[in-house]
C-alpha cells in the first residue's frame, strides 16, 4: 500500500498535548504487505489521518533494500532500533533492556506493541496489540513460529501493560480464557477496519497479466496463505464435489504453506488441474480487481483473530461464504453465509447453492456492503488514539 502524506513527518508534534508514540512494528520494514503488516500499516495511516497523537514508527530491523528502505522512512518517519535482528530480539526477549525511548532521538509518552513478536523493553506506559494466541492455543496449525518467544511476549503484556488490545471479542474471549480474569479490566475490543479502497472500481485489465487467473469463466475466489489453519484442502475438496454442477473456476492467491506439497498432489486429479488455479502472491490493486471479478469469495479457515479479507470481498461487492469457526462469524455478521468447512458434503452443497443462484448472491453482495461499512480504519485509530490518551502522563 502507497502511505499518505496527511500529516507532518513524524517527529514535528501536532500540538503541544498531543503524545508522542512509539509504534512499534516489524511488518513496518517488511517486504510482505499482507497479514500484520497491513494492519500496522492501515492504522498508521488512519492515525495520521486524525492530525492528533504523533506517531513515531519503530522497528527492530529491515528486510527492505536501502533505497526501499530509505523511501519508506522518507514517507513515514520510520526508524530503527539501531540494535539490529539479533541484538533486538536477544537484548529485549533475556534482559528487557534497553527500553525503546532510549533508542529514539525524540520524546516518548506513550509505547505501543501492533503484535505480540517478542517482548518490548519499555519503561513508558505501554499499549499492546493481540491479534490471536494461534501457536499457543492451536499448534497443530503453526510450524516454525517459536511460540515460547509469544509466550514470553504475552507474559510481558499480562506484567505490563497498561491496556491490552484485542482486534475482535473472539481473540479477547482467547485471550482471557488462556491467561485468567486478572486482565479483564485491561481489555479492550478494538476492530479492524477495511480500506475504502476495496469500495472503489478496480482496474480490471490487471487481471490480464496475472498468471493462473482464468478468463471468460466464472470465477471463486479465495485467499490466504495456503496453510492447514486457512483449510484450503477443506475447500478444494469441497469444490471437487460441486464442480459438475457448476460453470466456475476456483482462483487460490496467496504464498504456499508448509503443507502445499499434499495440496499439490490433490489439484493433478482429473478434473480439478483444469479448474483450479494457483494465482500465488499479487498486489493490493490486483487483489480488489480479483475481488471484483468473483462471484463469491470463500474463507474457509479454521482459525482466525479477525479475518480482514471476508470484509475485503464484502466492500468490494462480493458475497461471502465463510467457515463457522472461530472469528468468522463474528466479522462476518448476518450478512455472510456460514458453513462447517470440515464436512465436504454440507460446505459443498452451500457453494454450489449460491454459485447457481443470481438472486441468492445479488442479496448478499448488497447486505455486505452494508456491513463492511461498519469497519473503518478511521474507527479504529479513533478508538487507538483515545487509549493513547488515556495513557499519556
Amino acid at each position: 500500500m502507497q502511505f499518505e502524506a496527511t500529516r507532518p513527518a513524524a517527529g514535528a508534534a501536532a500540538s503541544a498535548s498531543a503524545p508522542n508514540v512509539a509504534y512499534f512494528a516489524n511488518q513496518f520494514a517488511d517486504r510482505a504487505g499482507h497479514g500484520l503488516a497491513r494492519y500496522a500499516r492501515e492504522l498508521f495511516t488512519a492515525l495520521r489521518g486524525l492530525n492528533g497523537p504523533n506517531i513515531i514508527p519503530v522497528a527492530g530491523w529491515s528486510s527492505l533494500p536501502p533505497d526501499a528502505f530509505a523511501q519508506r522512512a522518507a514517507e513515514t518517519g520510520l526508524r530503527l532500533t539501531g540494535l539490529g535482528r539479533r541484538g533486538t530480539s536477544l537484548l529485549w526477549t533475556f534482559l528487557d533492556w534497553p527500553p525503546i525511548e532510549t533508542r529514539l532521538e525524540l520524546p516518548v509518552d506513550v509505547v505501543h506493541a501492533v503484535s505480540l513478536g517478542y517482548p518490548v523493553a519499555t519503561r513508558k506506559p505501554f499499549a499492546v496489540t493481540i491479534h490471536d494466541l494461534g501457536p499457543l492455543t492451536h499448534p497443530e496449525y503453526f510450524r516454525n513460529t517459536r511460540p515460547w518467544v509469544m509466550q514470553r511476549s504475552l507474559d510481558q503484556a499480562v506484567r505490563k501493560a497498561d491496556v491490552i488490545v484485542c482486534v475482535s471479542q473472539t481473540t479477547a474471549d482467547e485471550v482471557r480464557g488462556y491467561v485468567g480474569p486478572a486482565i479483564e479490566g485491561r481489555l479492550r475490543v478494538v476492530p479492524e477496519g477495511v480500506s475504502e479502497a476495496f469500495s472503489e472500481p478496480a482496474d480490471m485489465s490487471l487481471l490480464q497479466a496475472l498468471p493462473g487467473v482464468p478468463s471468460g469463466v466464472p470465477i471463486i475466489l479465495s485467499a490466504g496463505h495456503i496453510s492447514p489453519r486457512k483449510n484450503i484442502q477443506g475447500l478444494i475438496r469441497a469444490f471437487a464435489l460441486a464442480k459438475e454442477e457448476i460453470p466456475h473456476h476456483l482462483v487460490l492467491v496467496g504464498g504456499l504453506g508448509w503443507d502445499h506439497e499434499e495440496l499439490q498432489q490433490e489439484l493433478v486429479s482429473p478434473g480439478l488441474k483444469e479448474r483450479v488455479h494457483l494465482a500465488g502472491f499479487v498486489s493490493d490493486a490486483e487483489l480488489r480487481a480479483l475481488y471484483q471479478a468473483a462471484d463469491l469469495y470463500v474463507h474457509p479457515s479454521l482459525y482466525e483473530g479477525f479475518g480482514l479479507p471476508v470484509l475485503e470481498a464484502m466492500a468490494s461487492g462480493t458475497p461471502v461464504l465463510a467457515s463457522n469457526r472461530s472469528s468468522l462469524p463474528e466479522v462476518a455478521g448476518s450478512a455472510g453465509r456460514l458453513t462447517d468447512t470440515t464436512v465436504p458434503e454440507v460446505f459443498a452443497a452451500d457453494l454450489a447453492g449460491i454459485c447457481l443462484s443470481r438472486p441468492a448472491r445479488d442479496q448478499m453482495a448488497a447486505a455486505g456492503l452494508a456491513h463492511a461499512r461498519r469497519y473503518r480504519w478511521a474507527d479504529c485509530a479513533r478508538a487507538m488514539e483515545q487509549i493513547y490518551a488515556e495513557l499519556a502522563p
